[in-house]
């Protein structure tokens, strides 16, 4: 038994060379413009009502804006799209 998987091992390190059927990762060109920040609600907290409301859009906007930013990185890097 112990001379099959030495035989068996053998074999399957004969199949292939030292430089053959190597794996090469190709590296991604994501565009600058995607990696760069997208603005939210910045300063303090707000006083009263509008200020608070204006806050909570500028917020949602700058989550949208991000969002929408990692789903186009997703179909760069995964050619099938986000999952």
């Amino acid at each position: 038994m112990r001379l099959c998987l030495l035989c068996c091992a053998l074999r399957l390190s004969g199949c292939t060379g030292p430089g053959e059927n190597q794996s090469v990762a190709v590296p991604h060109s994501v565009p600058g413009g995607l990696l760069m920040k997208c603005i939210g609600c910045t300063g303090t907290l707000p006083p009263n009502e509008g200020p608070l409301s204006e806050a909570c859009l500028a917020e949602a906007r700058g989550r949208d804006c991000t969002n929408g930013r990692i789903e186009a990185i997703a179909e760069i890097l995964i050619p099938t799209g986000p999952r």
